[in-house]
């Protein structure tokens, strides 16, 4: 493959193939895309043209190792006619019981990231630092003769480790000249939070909308109800909120259960049952935050209905007692609890789509499926 210079200045040319998962890493990919050319120009001390090519392509959805996946990254590379090839999988990939941020082939210059293991925080700095880094190493270097060599430096980390519990590790893998793993404790946390921030918490929150429009309604009825005041006036704050987790837990569980979220082992071995077990607490704690989102946006609605419709007095002669703003905020906080197991329960969702997509399984199907179909319909189109 040869860097192609430009032909008034002799500008050396690099195309780079960021080959993407559909949904989020292509949105990432695509702002990494603006990005990387005045990133690489100041980070890469040659003159040299960066051509940025972004192509979604569920390549992982049939893929469950990264040496497969590196081959395929190499193919689509040849097909393309890229010079530098970037797999951005948001497919949680480990090595043994360590969570993997990185493979890369120096040889035919393509290198595989794992989005979930540069965590759930900072993602785009930490990947255009890594991507950055990683070109920086893979960059072509034009010889006299015309032809190009991968640069003969030493390869530096793809993230460095002050940023990120990583470290390089030896592999038996031909392929592989550099792997970047994770620490089997803080990598498997950052892991998991980057699994959590794949799977979009806040996607829930327009998918819940009919639910928490019926809660929204159940709890208008609470709100005015006297002997609901009662009760939530005389309640403490530690009972309160043990109530609102009780309603976020029994939401969870009501979509896990009816849209048949939880995963299983596909195979007795500590591997898959370590997979599932990671999968399914991606997907507690991705749901958990998307209906705390809601309970939250319940609240706020029901503690300014609360203080504009209940007269201070009213609510201290139901109460007995005089009333601070702490009672209002009990008042809501009740309501807003028990409307989310009342009233949103059993609701009908604006999109099942977006709670599936909560779980790395079923999105993990979705894309299996899509890939299948797409190769029936390349077969019929070749057949006829």
């Amino acid at each position: 493959m040869r860097a192609t210079p430009d032909a008034d200045n002799e500008q050396p040319r690099v195309v780079v193939g960021l080959l993407v998962d559909p949904d989020a890493p292509a949105e990432l990919a695509e702002d990494l895309a603006e990005d990387l050319p005045e990133l690489l120009a100041e980070a890469v001390n040659r003159d040299i043209e960066w051509s940025l090519r972004v192509v979604r392509d569920p390549l992982t959805a049939t893929l469950h190792n990264s040496v497969e996946i590196l081959s395929a990254t190499r193919e689509h590379k040849r097909r393309e006619n890229w010079d530098i090839a970037v797999c951005l999988t948001d497919l949680p990939l480990r090595t043994g019981r360590r969570p993997l941020v990185a493979d890369v082939d120096a040889e035919d210059r393509v290198a595989l990231v794992s989005l979930p293991a540069l965590g759930g925080i900072f993602l785009r700095r930490r990947l255009r630092r890594s991507v950055v880094r990683l070109l920086k190493n893979l960059v072509l270097t034009t010889t006299g003769d015309g032809s190009t060599r991968p640069d003969q430096g030493t390869i530096g980390p793809i993230v460095p480790e002050r940023t990120a519990p990583v470290k390089r590790v030896a592999t038996d893998e031909e392929i592989v000249d550099l792997r970047i793993v994770g620490s089997p404790a803080r990598g498997r946390l950052r892991l998991l939070l980057g699994m959590v921030r794949a799977n979009g918490p806040w996607r829930l929150v327009p998918a819940l909308a009919k639910a928490l429009a019926a809660a929204l309604a159940t709890s208008a009825v609470a709100v005015m109800n006297g002997a609901v005041w009662s009760v939530a006036t005389g309640i403490g704050a530690e009972r309160l909120a043990l109530i609102s987790l009780f309603s976020v837990a029994a939401m969870v569980t009501w979509l896990i259960v009816h849209r048949r979220l939880w995963e299983r082992p596909d195979s007795p071995s500590p591997q898959d049952r370590e997979k599932a077990a990671l999968y399914n607490l991606s997907t507690v704690l991705t749901l958990s935050l998307g209906v705390l989102c809601g309970l939250v946006g319940l609240y706020v609605v029901d503690f300014a209905v609360s203080l504009f419709l209940i007269e201070g007095g009213v609510l201290a002669k139901q109460v007995g007692r005089s009333v601070a703003l702490g009672d209002y905020a009990r008042l809501a906080s009740l309501a807003s609890a028990a409307s989310i197991v009342g009233g949103a329960l059993g609701s009908e969702f604006e999109s099942d789509e977006a709670v599936r997509r909560a779980a790395y399984g079923k999105r993990e199907r979705q894309r299996r499926e899509q890939a299948e179909r797409e190769r029936r319909e390349a077969d019929t189109a070749q057949s006829g």
